[in-house]
């Protein structure tokens, strides 16, 4: 017991410095009231909340998407007015104005459809930004004009609106999906 003591009262001393060198700097063994505890709340240990919100806006539903593309999708969950708020501001930065609507539709088997639309006041201007696509090629069957990678992706320009929409069928990702990229294009065509 008196080992034990001994041994206690060592740590106690031990533990009133720090080894600093040979400036040996005592530490309170009982720390003095530094004032009010600190007015800032503590950080929360949980996640915020998550937000879904409708970017799409009645651009197309999943019934629709369904029927033209063949693939089981519905629409999927996340904050679709912050991601039409970027393209928004993408149009802003060509010096062009457009209403721009995203519509994410996707299933558990990793089936995904995303279709974008953007509606500009006049046709000039969905003409201006069209003539910086460059990448895709030209295909019939859909709007005035039309471009796409023939596998995944299809934009579709008819007077004053451009749709995008971007496919993955899991099943077979790389394979020709043009008529399914056309079926959609022409259903947000007609409402964008």
């Amino acid at each position: 017991m008196r080992r034990l003591a001994a041994i206690a009262a060592a740590a106690v001393v031990l533990a009133g410095c720090t080894d600093d060198g040979a400036r040996r700097t005592p530490l309170p063994a009982n720390p003095t009231n530094a004032g009010p505890a600190s007015e800032l709340p503590l950080p929360s240990p949980s996640l915020p909340p998550v937000v879904n919100s409708d970017g799409c806006q009645g651009l197309v539903t999943a019934a629709q998407v369904q029927k033209a593309s063949g693939l089981s999708v519905q629409a999927s969950a996340g904050d679709g007015v912050a991601a039409v708020a970027q393209y928004g501001q993408a149009v802003q930065s060509l010096g062009l104005n457009a209403r721009a609507r995203m519509c994410p539709f996707g299933n558990a088997g990793g089936d995904q459809v995303t279709v974008v639309a953007l509606t500009f006041p006049d046709a000039a201007q969905s003409q201006k930004l069209w003539t910086t696509i460059k990448s895709l090629e030209a295909v019939g069957g859909v709007g005035e004009a039309a471009l796409s990678d023939k596998t995944k992706t299809l934009l579709a320009r008819r007077g004053k609106a451009i749709v995008a929409v971007y496919l993955v069928a899991a099943a077979a990702p790389e394979a020709n999906h043009l008529s399914q990229l056309q079926s959609v294009a022409n259903v947000a065509l007609s409402k964008a």
